[in-house]
């Protein structure tokens, strides 16, 4: 059986908005995308946020995780990133893919994989999909995405930049 990959709302989002959404199904064949996340970036697109039609994007498998149940149990937590977290936990081996650092520290702390948008750009520079991480960082930055100095130097230090 292979690992499925659960993406939330903010990496499709920063990776769409760098040219870099479809790096994501060559990665992993196959993405799942709770409805939960659908909703928000259909929201996003109806605001004028330049966001993908998931609606027509093959590798994206979109769900419903039957979770409203779980939804409300950590309030600091978009419905988005409770949906992916829950996902996770009903699936074995599964990698969730999430930004926002209270939803990576509980996934973590449930005993999930974790990954974010970083992470998935250090994985395509170690597959040959990129040749710089810090071009795409700047890109990112640039968007919008939070990036400590300090985590951006471990970032670079993972794929192997210099910093």
């Amino acid at each position: 059986m292979s690992q499925k990959v659960f993406v939330n709302t903010t990496v499709i989002q920063y990776l769409y908005q760098i040219g870099l959404f479809d790096i994501l199904g060559s990665l992993f064949g196959e993405i799942y995308v709770p409805v939960e996340v659908k909703e928000e970036i259909e929201s996003g697109l109806r605001e004028g946020v330049d966001l993908p039609n998931l609606l027509e994007v093959d590798f994206v498998k979109i769900y419903d995780c039957k979770c409203q149940v779980f939804l409300p149990v950590v309030r600091d937590l978009g419905r988005g990133e409770a949906a992916v977290i829950f996902s996770g936990l009903k699936e074995k081996d599964a990698l969730v893919v999430l930004d926002d650092n209270l939803a990576r520290q509980v996934a973590r702390e449930l005993g999930l994989k974790v990954t974010g948008t970083a992470g998935i750009l250090i994985v395509a520079k170690q597959k040959g999909l990129i040749k710089k991480v810090k071009f795409y960082l700047e890109r990112l930055k640039e968007k919008g995405f939070y990036l400590s100095s300090a985590h951006e130097q471990i970032i670079l230090k993972q794929a192997g930049e210099k910093i």
